[in-house]
């Protein structure tokens, strides 16, 4: 249940991404992004779509993969984030949606084991 709602959760925020990305980039750091921030903003929204898929179909076989690829993003975007004053705000809330989908993952991976 709850990897099928992080992956629900993915799907969203992959959609906001790909239809909005500049705009939230925006309302993060306040000014547009250049194009290789465009370009991430895009990937990112693919990954997260893609991911939240993957959840949904198949939540048991894609847990620790998932749980694997939203860890290794939430710890280079908290080093983005220590490293970038341009892309702090940016780097903080995707580290945090990725730590939270994580969290919420694993949980659910803990919650279908048998007792």
């Amino acid at each position: 249940m709850l990897p099928r709602l992080a992956g629900t959760g993915g799907i969203v925020w992959g959609a906001v991404l790909l239809a909005s990305g500049d705009e939230v980039w925006r309302r993060l750091e306040g000014r547009d992004p250049d194009l290789v921030e465009e370009l991430g903003i895009r990937v990112l929204g693919g990954r997260h779509l893609l991911q939240g898929l993957a959840q949904l179909v198949a939540p048991r076989a894609t847990s620790g993969v998932v749980v694997g690829v939203d860890v290794v993003h939430a710890v280079t975007m908290g080093a983005l984030a220590v490293g970038s004053s341009t892309r702090r705000r940016a780097a903080l809330v995707t580290g945090g949606v990725a730590l939270a989908s994580a969290a919420v993952t694993r949980l659910g991976r803990r919650s279908d084991r048998p007792r």
